[in-house]
C-alpha cells in the first residue's frame, strides 16, 4: 500500500510524492504512480549493508573529488553545484554498484516497461554520485530529457528512466531532491514551476525516487552546517541515444570481462542490435558485437 509524504491531494494542497515499499509494491503500482505523477518514492530499495559496502568502496574517490566542476562556465557551475561533488565510473570503482544498483530488478522492471516499446534494448545513461555538501545552493529545475531536445516535448515518448538513490537520509534541510509532480504532463515545457507546485523527496537511507526524464526536478539546498547529502543517480535511455556518461570508457576491458552480458550491455560493452525491429546494428567493432570484435573468449 502506498502513502503520501505531504498534504492530502486536492486542488489547493501542495503537491506530493507517493511512497511505496520496494519489498511489497508490485511493478504495476509503481508504473501507475509514475504515469500519474512522473515520480514515486520507493522505500527499501537497498539494504543498509549494501549502502555501507558501496560507500566504503567509493570512499577514496569521494575524499579525492573536489566540489564543483573543472570549468569556468557559469551555467555548468550552476547546474553542477559549486558545493557538490560528482563522479562516475562507478562500475569500475564499486563492484557493489555493478551488482546491486546497475541491474536493480525494480529499475530494470520500470525500464523494460517504459523504454523497450521504443527500442531493441536500453543502456546506462549514467551512474553518478551526487554529494551535496553543506552550504550547497539549490540547483535550477530541469528535465533530464533536456539532454536530447527533440525527445523533450509533451508529445514525445519517455526516453529516460531515472532514480535518485538515497545513500544517506534525504531531508528538507540537507538537500532532498525537489520535484514538481505532474510536470511531465504539462502542455508547455517552457514554463517554470512555481514554489507551490514543488515538493521534496524526503526519504530514508536505502530509498529511491524513481522518475522519468520528463518531470521537472532539481537538487535541493543543503542548509546544514556539517551534513553531506549522499545521492546516487542511476538512469537508463534508449540504446540508440547517446548517453551522458561514456560508460565503457569508465570500465576497463579486464573488468568488463568479469561482468554478466546484461551488465556489459548496460555499460556499452555490447552492441545495439535493432535487426528485429527493422533497424540497424549500432556500436559495433568490425561490425560484430563488441566481445566478438575484440576477440574475447566467450
Amino acid at each position: 500500500m502506498s502513502t503520501q509524504i505531504s498534504n492530502t491531494r486536492n486542488s489547493t494542497a501542495k503537491p506530493n510524492l507517493e511512497v511505496v515499499d520496494g519489498k511489497t509494491a508490485p511493478l504495476s503500482e509503481i508504473l501507475e504512480i509514475l504515469d500519474r505523477d512522473g515520480g514515486v518514492i520507493v522505500h527499501n530499495m537497498l539494504t543498509t549493508e549494501v549502502v555501507a559496502r558501496m560507500l566504503e568502496e567509493l570512499k577514496s574517490t569521494t575524499t579525492a573529488t573536489q566540489v564543483g566542476p573543472k570549468t569556468s562556465h557559469k551555467l555548468v557551475n550552476h547546474f553542477w553545484g559549486e558545493q557538490t561533488k560528482r563522479f562516475t565510473r562507478l562500475a569500475q570503482r564499486s563492484r557493489t554498484f555493478a551488482d546491486e544498483v546497475l541491474v536493480h530488478p525494480i529499475l530494470l522492471g520500470v525500464a523494460d516497461a517504459l523504454l523497450k516499446p521504443h527500442c531493441a534494448s536500453y543502456w546506462m545513461n549514467t551512474g553518478q554520485m551526487m554529494i551535496v555538501m553543506p552550504g550547497g545552493n539549490p540547483q535550477y529545475m530541469h528535465r533530464d530529457s533536456d539532454d536530447w531536445p527533440t525527445m523533450n516535448t509533451p508529445k514525445t515518448p519517455i526516453c529516460q528512466v531515472s532514480c535518485m538513490l538515497a545513500l544517506s537520509d534525504f531531508t528538507a534541510e540537507n538537500g532532498a531532491t525537489r520535484v514538481a509532480p505532474g510536470s511531465h504532463k504539462w502542455t508547455d515545457y517552457k514554463r517554470e514551476a512555481t514554489e507551490d507546485e514543488i515538493t521534496q523527496a524526503v526519504m530514508p537511507l536505502g530509498s529511491g525516487m524513481i522518475y522519468t526524464g520528463k518531470v521537472l526536478h532539481s537538487a535541493g539546498a543543503n542548509k546544514t552546517k556539517n551534513e553531506a547529502r549522499f545521492g546516487l543517480h542511476m538512469s537508463y535511455i534508449y540504446g540508440w541515444l547517446t548517453p551522458e556518461e561514456a560508460g565503457c570508457l569508465g570500465v576497463t576491458e579486464e573488468q568488463a570481462k568479469t561482468l554478466t552480458p546484461l551488465q556489459q550491455r548496460l555499460l556499452g560493452y555490447r552492441c545495439y542490435d535493432g535487426s528485429d525491429l527493422n533497424g540497424g546494428r549500432l556500436w559495433t567493432v568490425d561490425y560484430e558485437d563488441i566481445p566478438t570484435g575484440l576477440g574475447w573468449n566467450q
